[in-house]
């Protein structure tokens, strides 16, 4: 058995050794392949960053693209909309559209910016295209265009030739200067040179000039909410002009005439100092005639006839002056409410139409505004005249408890008086 196993050991020790070596160069081979495996998983995840890399910038060069193209169009010459405007437009509608690639929407981007390129290298030696413009009288005509760097010129024949500026429509309007200008112009437009009229302004004069409104188209600019802020305007300035009338009507017996008065009934000539009291009118003379007519009586109740007259004139100084503070109150409000109900709808048009025309944005912001400053217009003044009024009528009322208090203290001095003679 020993000499058996002897035998055997040596052919399996070797049959052993190659399977080792076997194993050993699988393991390898498993290494190796497991490196391989994991350089190319590396290598995606690097593909993969790459990728993303370059849709963010693509993205990034669209943005610029679509940014650049949007800018051209919105400082196209009022001249320009009609020529380049369209294809613009179809140009950043591609680019905003959700079903083109981003490599379609470069592409198009790319169109639109050879159109812009062209459009800076036509306009720096004259160009001059066909379109409509509107006439000073309101008609359409059919004419040319020629742009000259920032300045625009059309001309449909030797009477209607002048410069172009944005109106109320996308058609251009036409300003005629004067007819040798218009005659200048046509001359201009049809042949391409000649001695023409510069604005150095770049428009802005006339467009300043066409912003120049009467007071009545700047009021009917406010809508709806003009008319109520009108009517309590005109509300507070019709009380005030009552209130100026009766404060100023009200007479005050002078003090002369009170002093009068009570020398006369020192004197025990009550007729007298009555006829003297009838000679004047308004509620001091009332007053001094109630203290008259029951001078008998005792001075505290003297006193509450004396101070139930004036009561009955100060709710009708005072009658009219809540209704100014009312108007200066509601006007800033009521222009509030205009303002808000205006940018509500200038945000529903910019929900619909986005921000592409910021001119038409700043205008309905603009007319949303005139409210607000009606409201303050009419606020203010009311304010001062209602603080003028209240002081006016606090001047007369104190004149009055001043009146009052004298012949009052004139009463208990006679009466004084006559106690002692009588005593």
């Amino acid at each position: 058995m020993r000499q058996t196993i002897a035998d055997e050991r040596i052919p399996l020790a070797s049959e052993l050794r190659e399977l080792e070596t076997k194993v050993l160069g699988l393991r390898r081979e498993h290494d190796h392949m497991q490196r391989i495996v994991d350089n190319q998983s590396v290598d995606l995840a690097s593909l993969e960053a790459q990728v993303k890399s370059y849709d963010d910038e693509s993205a990034y060069v669209s943005n610029l693209l679509n940014d650049y193209l949007n800018r051209v169009n919105a400082s196209l010459a009022v001249g320009e909309v009609n020529h380049y405007g369209p294809t613009l437009l179809d140009v950043l509608n591609a680019a905003d559209s959700e079903d083109s690639t981003i490599r379609e929407k470069i592409t198009t981007q790319l169109d639109g910016v050879d159109l812009a390129l062209g459009r800076t290298e036509s306009n720096i030696g004259g160009f001059r295209f066909p379109g409509k413009a509107v006439l000073p009288g309101g008609k359409v005509v059919e004419g040319n265009f020629l742009e000259l760097g920032p300045i625009g010129y059309f001309a449909a024949d030797a009477a209607n030739a002048g410069l172009v500026t944005r109106g109320s429509s996308d058609t251009p309007s036409l300003i005629v200067l004067d007819p040798l200008a218009a005659e200048a112009i046509n001359s201009f437009v049809a042949s391409g040179s000649g001695s023409v009229p510069l604005d150095p302004t770049l428009g802005r004069a006339l467009a300043i000039a066409t912003t120049k409104e009467t007071l009545g188209e700047h009021f009917m600019k406010g809508g709806i909410w003009m008319w109520p802020i009108a009517f309590f305007s005109l509300l507070a300035i019709v009380i005030t002009a009552f209130k100026l009338v009766d404060v100023m009507s009200l007479k005050l017996m002078p003090a002369s005439s009170i002093n009068e008065i009570n020398t006369l009934l020192k004197q025990d000539k009550l007729p007298e100092a009555l006829h003297i009291a009838n000679q004047h009118n308004g509620p001091a003379a009332d007053m001094v005639k109630t203290g008259l007519k029951n001078f008998h009586l005792s001075r505290e109740l003297l006193d509450e006839f004396l101070f139930e007259t004036l009561l009955t004139v100060k709710p009708k100084l005072e009658r009219g002056i809540t209704f100014i503070a009312l108007a200066a109150s509601v006007a800033p409000l009521l222009g509030l409410l205009g303002t808000v109900t205006g940018m509500i709808e200038t945000f529903k048009l910019l929900t619909l139409f986005g921000t592409g025309d910021a001119k038409s944005l700043s205008s309905g912001i603009s007319q949303a505004l005139i409210t607000t400053e009606f409201g303050l217009i009419a606020a203010i003044p009311a304010c001062i005249l209602g603080a003028i009024i209240t002081r006016m009528v606090a001047t007369r009322m104190g004149a009055l408890e001043t009146l009052m208090i004298t012949f009052g203290n004139g009463l208990a001095e006679v009466k004084e008086s006559s106690v002692k003679v009588a005593a």
